[in-house]
């Protein structure tokens, strides 16, 4: 089995110390919201702000008791679910618990998103309300592009087009806010699932460009 790699040096050293817990197997990537998400969006309305940084400055201290630190505790707690539903037998990881000095959150988005292409991964499994969190509908994308399964809580696979249902109602629920990068994730699967690809296949000893949809 093939070591994680990254062409970001950051990345490179977390996934080498990654490496040392998987020990050559594959796990199982829990994605929750963190720092956006169904809780950030019903506080922006209570707050009467558009975006998630006006939401962080109104809040100030409170930021964290309100938001980051509920949806840290209920990450930790669906990744322990998971494991216990895999009667311990599958790895599984969190990205609660990661805290980098000097990251943002494009860093951490970055590092993330980075995993379902390292072959490492066996599944991405969806907490609730995944829907309406920038990370997990991001995960989502990066997921499906990866050809790795994605399952909601009931371990049920989640498929692209009900993937888009979910994110438009999502972005539909609170269309007075800023839901930009919902919009994003949504534009790419819509995109994934328009692509024409273009493939060459062998009839009858000619070659004959066929194009189909995904």
């Amino acid at each position: 089995m093939s070591s994680i790699k990254s062409n970001n040096p950051q990345f490179a050293t977390l996934f080498t110390a990654m490496e040392c817990v998987l020990n050559g197997e594959n796990a199982i990537y829990c994605s929750s919201e963190l720092t956006s998400g169904l809780r950030a969006f019903n506080e922006m309305q209570k707050q009467r702000v558009k975006t998630s940084t006006e939401l962080k400055d109104k809040l100030g201290s409170e930021w964290f008791p309100k938001i980051f630190g509920p949806n840290i505790e209920l990450a930790n707690k669906f990744a322990e679910s998971v494991r216990w539903a895999e009667d311990g037998k599958m790895l599984v990881i969190t990205p609660a618990p990661l805290k980098v000095e000097g990251w943002g959150q494009p860093e951490y988005n970055g590092f993330w998103t980075e995993l379902p292409h390292s072959k490492r991964i066996e599944s991405v499994r969806f907490n609730e309300d995944w829907q309406y969190s920038n990370g997990c509908t991001t995960e989502f994308v990066e997921a499906h592009a990866a050809e790795v399964h994605t399952l909601d809580v009931k371990r049920e696979i989640i498929t692209r087009d009900a993937a888009i249902e979910l994110i438009a109602a999502a972005i539909k629920k609170f269309a007075d806010l800023d839901t930009s990068l919902l919009q994003q994730n949504l534009d790419r699967l819509v995109a994934m699932r328009t692509l024409r690809t273009t493939v060459t296949v062998e009839l009858d000893g000619l070659k004959t460009r066929v194009s189909r949809r995904r």
